[in-house]
């Protein structure tokens, strides 16, 4: 988060963060973290919900999902139905098809403007968004 957040401190007006799921198969609280995030998401929770996830990822189980969302002050009734919302699921879906599509084999796998971003750091980021940039303004 801190690379995004230099990112954006930097680009305010020309990046724009786009999260993508892509719950690996071995990991077996993925795919209900992801649609826990989402439900959340759909109370404007989103960010919030997914850094808390980061923080107890080594804990994360049904009874945590519903801890995070209590203690964001999310409507509970309304959340554990939008986890099992088929729409949820769907989106998430999309967002592996997505991934396999790109070639993400792992996590996290950052793209800008559709170029695969290879070091993770902020000077290979500004230089590729620098990159991008001037060719928009051609």
């Amino acid at each position: 988060m801190p690379l995004f957040e230099q990112v954006l401190d930097k680009y305010p007006d020309n990046v724009k963060i786009v999260f993508k799921h892509y719950p690996l198969a071995f990991h077996n609280q993925a795919l209900p973290a992801a649609l826990a995030s989402m439900a959340a998401g759909e109370q404007g929770k989103f960010w919030e919900y997914h850094d808390e996830l980061f923080l107890h990822q080594n804990s994360l189980s049904s009874d945590k999902y519903l801890e995070i969302a209590q203690n964001l002050g999310l409507d509970l009734k309304m959340f554990s139905l939008d986890m099992m919302r088929p729409s949820i699921r769907k989106k998430v879906e999309q967002d592996i098809s997505d991934a396999k599509k790109a070639g993400v084999t792992g996590t996290p796998t950052l793209f800008v403007n559709g170029r695969k971003v290879k070091k993770r750091d902020f000077d290979a980021m500004s230089k590729l968004i620098d990159a991008e940039l001037a060719k928009l303004q051609k």
